[in-house]
């Protein structure tokens, strides 16, 4: 607000990748011997999600989760547990194509203060790239 008028100002926004804050698990199981099946098997990586948990209700960032090897089915799924888990930072959830894809796009966004990622694709954000520690 400025003076009492609504702005139309952007809230600043911090995008997490799912890489940071989930453990896959891919394991084949065989069904009937003979057909191959994979089975995926996502865990929580408590650390990450209680420090960006803290950083969300501590500042006034809000924060995005994206993922670039789910569909949106998956990770909506994801945001359901972590809304039962009872620790869920995240406001937005959305599905990138590739990390090119993200990074063309991070220009038009002016609400992007950052991009939470892992250590060997962070050079690829130039000035959004943010490390945990």
């Amino acid at each position: 607000m400025q003076k009492g008028d609504i702005s139309n100002a952007f809230t600043p926004r911090v995008l997490v990748t799912t890489d940071v804050i989930i453990n896959r698990e891919v394991s084949i199981k065989k069904v009937f011997k003979i057909i191959p099946k994979i089975e995926k098997k996502y865990t929580f990586n408590s650390q990450v999600l209680s420090r960006i948990y803290l950083w969300a209700t501590r500042t006034e960032y809000t924060y995005e989760l994206i993922s670039f090897d789910m569909d949106q089915d998956e990770i909506d799924n994801l945001i359901d547990s972590l809304d039962k888990n009872g620790t869920n930072p995240f406001r937005y959830a959305t599905v990138y194509s590739s990390v090119d894809h993200l990074v063309a796009e991070l220009p038009y966004r002016p609400e992007v203060r950052g991009v939470m990622d892992r250590p060997d694709r962070l050079l690829r954000y130039g000035s959004w790239g943010m490390d945990l520690v």
